[in-house]
């Protein structure tokens, strides 16, 4: 069963090398996000009725290991994937080293525009999801928001319990 989940994560892996990452839709934070997440709920399901079917030799703990290498795999690629699109930071210092081997100035004007149109992005997303609405410049939490706010809040300070009193 193992060797066979581990086929399936290079199959996975490969695929998406070969074949998908040439798809527009994943080549988007969203598409890629989506091709891990429907693999995840496969794998879950596939798991499940595995540990079902052969619970001595598979069981919680065949679950909760594939489960947990999925996840594993999953944030990785996600991660890689993020740091291969560049980012902001790597454009401005990018921008910064063309300055100075030419002897002029970084263009702030430029990286400007780019951080404006990278949290316009955002925040039309989270306009998208629900999470917040716009009232000309002003964006607030909407109430789906808040309780999303809560929740993290929540978690947060359940991780980290004293990082609340070295603020105060």
């Amino acid at each position: 069963m193992l060797t066979a989940f581990t086929i399936y994560l290079a199959a996975h892996l490969t695929f998406y090398i070969l074949w998908l990452r040439h798809l527009a839709s994943l080549r988007t934070e969203k598409g890629i996000f989506l091709y891990h997440f429907s693999s995840a709920v496969l794998t879950g399901l596939l798991v499940v009725v595995a540990a079902c079917i052969y619970p001595e030799e598979f069981g919680l703990a065949g679950c909760l290991l594939v489960l947990s290498v999925h996840g594993i795999y999953s944030l990785s690629f996600l991660e890689l994937w993020s740091l291969a699109q560049g980012g902001y930071s790597l454009s401005i210092i990018a921008g910064i080293a063309r300055a100075e081997a030419s002897g002029d100035e970084p263009d702030f004007s430029a990286l400007e525009a780019i951080g404006v149109a990278k949290q316009a992005d955002r925040v039309t997303a989270l306009e998208r999801m629900g999470l917040v609405s716009r009232s000309g410049e002003h964006i607030s939490l909407t109430s789906r928001g808040n309780s999303i706010a809560a929740v993290l809040h929540l978690l947060r300070r359940w991780v980290d319990p004293g990082e609340q009193q070295l603020r105060d």
